[in-house]
Parts: C-alpha cells; structure tokens; sequence
C-alpha cells in the first residue's frame, strides 16, 4: 500500500534559517514556499532545495491583502488534500502579516499548523473552520447586510425590542465593531470587521454563493 504523501507549506522572508527547522523536523515530499519577494533561480533558499533534491515550488503572495493571500495559499494546500495528502504549515518566517494569511489558510483547510522559534511549537487543527463557521449566524448576518458605517442616531431611534442593538454590544464584544466619533457618532468596522466581511464576501464569490 502506497503510504501518504506529505505537504510543507512554509512562510518565508530573507533568513534561510526560518525554513530548516521545520524542513528538518516535518516530512514532506513537496515543499510550497509562501514569500512576499521574488526569487530567481540564483538565490540562496531556492539553491539550497536544489542541492538538497527537495521538490518544491514557490507562491508568490501579497501579505498586505491578507484574504487573497490566505486564499491563494489555502487554494495550493486543498490542491493537494483533494489528492490524499496530509499537510502541514510552517509559519516560523517571513512577516507576521504573511504568518497570518497561512494561519488563516491552515484554519480553512483543517492543516496543522507549526513554528519553530526557539522551540518547536505545533498546533493540530482538528476541524476546518472558516470565517462564517466561527462567527454566530446572527452576527455573520448582521456583519454583512448591514451598510457601514452606520449612525448611532439610527440605532438609538430603533424601537426598545428590536434585536440590532443587542448584536451590535455583541459584535463589540468581538472587537467586529467600534463607535468613532466623526460629525456625529459613528459605529464602524475594526481592523477585523473589515477582514471578516471581505473574507465572507470573496468566499462567496467563489463558491457562487447567493447568501
């Protein structure tokens, strides 16, 4: 019986040192380098694999659109799910923001994720859970049919029962949502409302989705 293949995925910046941990310690019969720099043939991380025979390829991101980033990654790990492979991801270099996009691709595809700083840390992810599947239903709902941002004004002359006000405290709770005083009192998105409605907007674009 033909025994599994085995998929690194790993982070990478300028430091060859950042790969050679977890290329030492995960078994791997393909290696994806996830960089935010172009590599050519001549540099030093991609001769070392030549030298090594280690099979590889690299993906080309851009940490500062952490969604498609994390899409693209998540994309070349299913790849190779849907082929039978089991898959690991390495997020010890590069940038924190690209750590974060593969993080975000190993929580979307149920990939066990490692760092290897001054030791080895692994976190298995037992079940595949993506951004709509985290957030409550209600929340997620209000997250996206909601135009932002949205006039405390507004929400204040909404009726003593109506059920926004009370998933709005909520939302704030998950730091979705935050009140900005402009000309007048704004609720608006934080850093991860933001990221959580791009993520559902674009999933939904993919799948074609009419939710």
């Amino acid at each position: 019986m033909e025994s599994r293949k085995e998929l690194l995925v790993s982070t990478f910046g300028k430091d060859i040192g950042e790969i050679v941990a977890g290329m030492r310690s995960l078994p791997h019969d393909h290696l994806i380098l996830v960089t935010d720099t172009s590599l050519d043939r001549n540099d030093a991380v991609l001769s070392l694999l030549d030298r090594l025979g280690i099979r590889h390829e690299v993906l080309l991101v851009d940490p500062s659109d952490i969604t498609g980033s994390a899409l693209l990654i998540e994309g070349k790990v299913q790849e190779h799910l849907d082929k039978g492979w089991r898959a690991r991801v390495d997020i010890t270099g590069g940038r924190k923001l690209l750590s974060d996009a593969a993080m975000l691709a190993a929580l979307s595809t149920g990939a066990e994720v490692c760092c290897f700083e001054v030791e080895a840390r692994r976190f298995p992810l037992l079940t595949a859970m993506g951004v709509r599947e985290a957030l409550p239903k209600d929340l997620a709902e209000v997250l996206r049919s909601q135009v932002w941002p949205m006039s405390m004004e507004k929400v204040r002359g909404l009726g003593k029962n109506h059920t926004l006000p009370p998933k709005l405290r909520r939302m704030k709770q998950l730091d979705l949502i935050r009140l900005e005083d402009r000309d007048s009192p704004m609720i608006c998105l934080t850093e991860r409302g933001e990221a959580c409605l791009d993520w559902m907007l674009r999933t939904n674009g993919l799948s074609g989705s009419s939710e």
